[in-house]
């Protein structure tokens, strides 16, 4: 059943188009297929929050989504080269798989986008030891990073060949390269890049080889239109165009000016989709979670953390917060239980088990420190549960969420629509979720450990007046701007983009 919002965005969208094709480009696509016991091809709705964004998309038109093969069920049916329309008899999505050779999807995905990319972006290197750009992570660079976005942009262009002013939207930093490569081939494409997540210093971007920051410069600037979740990010990245590329920036329009081509770099918070995370709350498989939950509660007050198990959360300062907490009051010893919900990630990378390990080495450690034979501080779980997860948001006391920095941080936003005890969000100031919830949050330095523990007691003596009061400011805040604003916001733009267009054609005329 559609909601009057969801026929909102599809008019929106039928406007935005105006006939023209709309492709959406990223790493992971929307679904995944897998095969049955009995060995029949089966396909499930991926996860994460950026198919659950721009699932409203879908919805709303036959745009057509582009990802790589990730399962060997999708590489089989990658295989064929069509365009895929599911479900079958009532197509909701339209997708195109491609299938990339293993060991260049490695080097792209592993050695480039998440061991090099991703690190710089969230500040996570010690650079007095890395990263060491050596031939063989040049050659990484070349034969799969390059490669690869090359294999997206020929894909996109197949799939428009027809079309000259398809409008194209793609997805992170796995594909930084498209926009530039489209851009050669379709010069009357509407591109728009969307990054997740941070967007460092030019200082600290300075890490990459030249011939590489270039690269993702120049590609990102072929786009009409760049996002980031934060306007933070976004002055980061047009400082970077005019260090590196010399290019005039205006930071009060938010515009780069590149040749005789005028960019713009825009802040679109990411948000949830309040009426989805809502639905799901009230399922049987979280109510069965619930059950659980019910004698912790009553008997302890509950701090809480969901996290990917991932260097840039930043959980073991959180727990170092929380053993100098019960240091510095003893008199909670017994009365708080901290419950750790990390489920693992990337786990083929030496720097994410060894992650994974000190996580566990660090609770273990707390554990026999501060325990008792009837009390156990942490709770740790190192597995994924997404019916746990919305179980455990509906019913913190305290949500502490501290990573080093994050694009958006979109459990600050889930938690403060679900939690049903006012609870209190203890949130970093490098998260961009920051940016939107201050006034609901208790901010916090993330690297120190001492801000954090007291912003942890401050909330757990917090007045349940104004816990209230914040409670109700955040559920306000995140209601007011959910997803279909994220969406609507974009398609204004792209909008905007393809009118000034048509308005320089008929001044041309």
């Amino acid at each position: 059943m559609r909601t009057k919002q969801n026929i909102s965005l599809s008019k929106r969208i039928e406007q935005t188009l105006a006939g023209r094709k709309l492709v959406l480009a990223s790493n992971r696509g929307p679904i995944q297929f897998e095969r049955d016991k009995h060995g029949k091809t089966e396909w499930r709705r991926g996860a994460g929050g950026l198919i659950s964004a721009l699932d409203s998309v879908l919805k709303a038109t036959k745009a057509v989504w582009v990802a790589a093969a990730m399962t060997d069920e999708d590489r089989r049916v990658a295989k064929n080269h069509k365009l895929l329309g599911l479900p079958e008899d009532n197509p909701f999505c339209w997708i195109y798989l491609i299938d990339i050779p293993q060991s260049a999807y490695d080097a792209y995905y592993n050695d480039i986008s998440n061991s090099i990319l991703w690190f710089i972006q969230h500040l996570l290197f010690d650079t007095a030891n890395e990263p060491t750009f050596d031939p063989e992570l040049r050659n990484a660079w070349l034969k799969g990073y390059v490669a690869v976005n090359k294999r997206f942009a020929e894909t996109i262009l197949k799939l428009t060949e027809d079309e000259d002013e398809p409008v194209v939207m793609i997805q992170d930093y796995h594909l930084y390269l498209v926009g530039g490569l489209l851009r050669q081939a379709k010069p009357n494409a509407i591109l728009f890049h969307f990054v997740h997540i941070p967007w460092c210093s030019p200082d600290y971007f300075r890490i990459l080889p030249g011939e590489m920051r270039q690269s993702i410069l120049e590609s990102l600037l072929s786009n009409d239109i760049v996002g980031f979740h934060s306007r933070r990010y976004v002055r980061n990245f047009m400082l970077c165009c005019q260090d590196f590329l010399g290019c005039r920036v205006d930071l009060r329009t938010n515009k780069v000016f590149i040749g005789d081509r005028t960019v713009l770099v825009k802040a679109y918070p990411i948000s949830i989709s309040v009426q989805e995370i809502e639905t799901i709350a009230k399922s049987p498989e979280v109510a069965a979670e619930l059950t659980g939950l019910d004698k912790l509660k009553e008997e302890y007050q509950l701090i809480v953390r969901i996290d990917r198990a991932e260097l840039s959360k930043n959980l073991i300062r959180g727990f170092e917060a929380f053993a100098l907490l019960l240091d510095v009051h003893p008199e909670l010893k017994g009365k708080v239980k901290f419950l750790a919900y990390a489920y693992p990630s990337r786990e083929n990378l030496d720097k994410y088990r060894d992650y994974q390990q000190a996580i566990k080495d660090k609770v273990k450690n707390i554990n026999s420190t501060y325990g008792t034979k009837t009390w156990q501080p942490i709770d740790l779980h190192l597995d994924d549960n997404f019916n746990r997860s919305v179980a455990v948001m509906s019913n913190f006391d305290v949500l502490l969420t501290n990573p080093v920095f994050d694009g958006m941080n979109l459990v600050a936003k889930e938690a403060s629509v679900l939690n049903k005890r006012d609870g209190v969000i203890v949130l970093s100031e490098n998260a961009g979720a920051y940016e939107e919830l201050r006034d609901g949050v208790l901010g916090i330095n993330p690297f120190d450990i001492e801000d954090t523990m007291k912003k942890l007691y401050q909330a757990l003596i917090m007045t349940p007046l104004e816990r209230g009061l914040r409670a109700d400011r955040l559920k306000e805040i995140v209601k007011r701007n959910d997803v279909l604003k994220w969406l609507r916001h974009q398609l204004r733009d792209v909008e905007k983009t393809a009118s000034g267009r048509q308005k320089a054609k008929i001044t041309v005329l």
